[in-house]
C-alpha cells in the first residue's frame, strides 16, 4: 500500500492549488464578512537558487525557493513573527508551466499557527483530511489510509527558534532549527527545511502592493479570501544556510515591507 501511495504521489500533487496564485486587483470586490486582521511591521522577501543536485525529497522540478517572514504587531493574540516557504516548480508535472507552491510556515503565535493551518487547507502545507479523503476516492486508495496521507507542515516555534527583526530599512532573519516537511499523500516521506539566515536591504524605491489569495477551487480548500496591503521597497541581500554550502550568497531579488495588512474574509 505504501508503494502505491508513492507512485500516485506525482499525480496528486499535479492536481492541486491550481487555485493559490494570487489575484492582484484594486477593487477586489470581496465579501464584506471580514472575520480577521493581521498588522505588520514588517515583511521581508527573497528568492534563492535551490542547490543542484537538489536535497533528498525536494520536488523534482523545483528550481527556486521563497522565503517570506512576517513581523506581526496587531491584534495581540498574533504577536510574533513567522516565516513561509514557497517552491518554484511545475504544476501539472510534465505540463511545462511553473508557479509558486505553497510547503512551510514557521511561527512563534500558536495563534497564528492555528490561523495559517485554516489559511493553507488543501495545500501541501496543510494537506488535511478532506483533501487526503479526496484523492483517496479519485486514486483507489483504501479511505482508512487517508489519516495517515495528510501534512501538517505549520511548525510552532519558539521565539529563541525563529528571529526576525527590522532596524529601519533591514530585515534580519535566523531560523535555528531546522523542520522536517512531509509530502501529500505519502506515508513518511519528508524533505528538510535547513536552519538558515538572511539578510535584506533597502536599495528601490517605495512599492506599494494589494492583492488577495482566494483559497478555493481544489479539494480541501478553507474556501475564504485573504486579501492584503502593502508598502514598501525592494531589497537585496545575503543568504546563509550552512547544510547546503551557502555562505552569504547574494540575494538579487527581494522586497521589504514597512508597514502591512492582511484581512481575512470568511467563505462565502
Amino acid at each position: 500500500m505504501k508503494k502505491v501511495a508513492v507512485a500516485v504521489l506525482a499525480m496528486a500533487l499535479s492536481m492541486m492549488f491550481a487555485a493559490v496564485a494570487p489575484v492582484f486587483a484594486k477593487n477586489m470586490h470581496l465579501p464584506e464578512n471580514a472575520f480577521d486582521v493581521v498588522y505588520m511591521d514588517g515583511e521581508g522577501i527573497a528568492v534563492v537558487d535551490l542547490p543542484n543536485p537538489l536535497p533528498t525529497n525536494y520536488p523534482p522540478t523545483a528550481t527556486k525557493m521563497w522565503i517570506g517572514v512576517h513581523i506581526d504587531v496587531a491584534p495581540a493574540k498574533y504577536e510574533g513573527v513567522r516565516l513561509y516557504i514557497m517552491l518554484w516548480e511545475e504544476f501539472p508535472v510534465g505540463g511545462g508551466v511553473y508557479s509558486w507552491q505553497p510547503w512551510a510556515e514557521v511561527a512563534t503565535n500558536p495563534n497564528m499557527a492555528d490561523l495559517l493551518r485554516v489559511l493553507w487547507g488543501g495545500c501541501a502545507a496543510e494537506h488535511n483530511l478532506a483533501a487526503a479523503e479526496y484523492y483517496c476516492a479519485l486514486l483507489g486508495i483504501d479511505p482508512s489510509y487517508a489519516p495517515y496521507l495528510t501534512t501538517d507542515n505549520v511548525f510552532p516555534v519558539s521565539s529563541e527558534e525563529l528571529t526576525v527583526e527590522r532596524h529601519g530599512n533591514n530585515i534580519l532573519v535566523n531560523l535555528a532549527t531546522s523542520q522536517q516537511v512531509k509530502q501529500p499523500m505519502t506515508f513518511g516521506t519528508f524533505y528538510t527545511l535547513p536552519a538558515l539566515s538572511m539578510e535584506l536591504h533597502k536599495f528601490g524605491g517605495s512599492v506599494h502592493k494589494e492583492g488577495a489569495f482566494v483559497m478555493s477551487g481544489f479539494p480541501g480548500a478553507w474556501g475564504g479570501t485573504l486579501a492584503y496591503e502593502e508598502t514598501g521597497f525592494n531589497a537585496n541581500g545575503a543568504f546563509t544556510c550552512p547544510a547546503w554550502g551557502y555562505n552569504a550568497v547574494p540575494i538579487s531579488e527581494g522586497w521589504i515591507t514597512m508597514n502591512g495588512v492582511q484581512t481575512w474574509y470568511s467563505p462565502p
